[in-house]
């Protein structure tokens, strides 16, 4: 049965979910979702997603919303494609680099762009640009340290969900002036991810 994901393609979250996608070889189509004139906000797609947020996955009878949720579903389904950790250990591991992710990355870049962006010049803030700066630095310091001090290629150790749910929050980093260049083992990693044929797909 196809997979269908309803998401806005532009989207980091949609992106990330269309990778996990891509990645498990999963047989699935898009069902775009335009956010620009509300459709999120429609009783047809909230009937599917309360929140009117994008992604929502539709497997068969299993109707899924939360991106890092869609990676955990996808994962259990293909093991064999992307790494969620085996032994409890690992799974901590892979959850930490998620949930910093949703708690404190994604946010902070999303405040980025809605602040030099998205809002109308006059509802714009310096302040959260620079405290949401400050932010990523933050996050990112802990992704570094991680990565020298693991010397692995990936976060988890092989492929996998703790990678394809903090490398979309980076797609958009030089548009909106986040630079890597103190970073530059999360420079590499985001590399080796971006050479990828799923991310090569996803973001052309």
């Amino acid at each position: 049965m196809t997979i269908v994901l309803h998401g806005f393609p532009m989207s980091p979250n949609t992106r990330r979910a269309l990778l996990a996608l891509e990645e498990t070889g999963s047989d699935y189509r898009l069902e775009p979702v335009d956010l620009m004139s509300g459709q999120q906000k429609s009783d047809a797609y909230r009937k599917l997603n309360p929140t009117a947020r994008v992604p929502t996955l539709v497997d068969g009878d299993i109707v899924l919303w939360e991106s890092n949720a869609i990676l955990v579903y996808l994962a259990e389904k293909h093991p064999d494609r992307l790494f969620a950790g085996k032994l409890p250990a690992e799974r901590g591991d892979v959850a930490r680099w998620m949930f910093m992710n949703a708690a404190h990355l994604s946010p902070a870049m999303a405040r980025i762009f809605a602040h030099t962006i998205r809002l109308p010049e006059d509802q714009r803030l310096p302040r959260i640009v620079e405290e949401s700066r400050a932010e990523v630095d933050r996050s990112l310091g802990g992704v570094e340290l991680h990565l020298k001090e693991t010397q692995r290629e990936y976060l988890g150790g092989p492929f996998g969900i703790a990678d394809l749910s903090i490398a979309p929050a980076l797609g958009f980093a030089s548009m909106l002036g986040v630079s890597l260049e103190a970073f530059p083992a999360v420079a590499s990693w985001l590399g080796r991810v971006q050479a990828r044929p799923s991310w090569k797909k996803i973001y052309g």
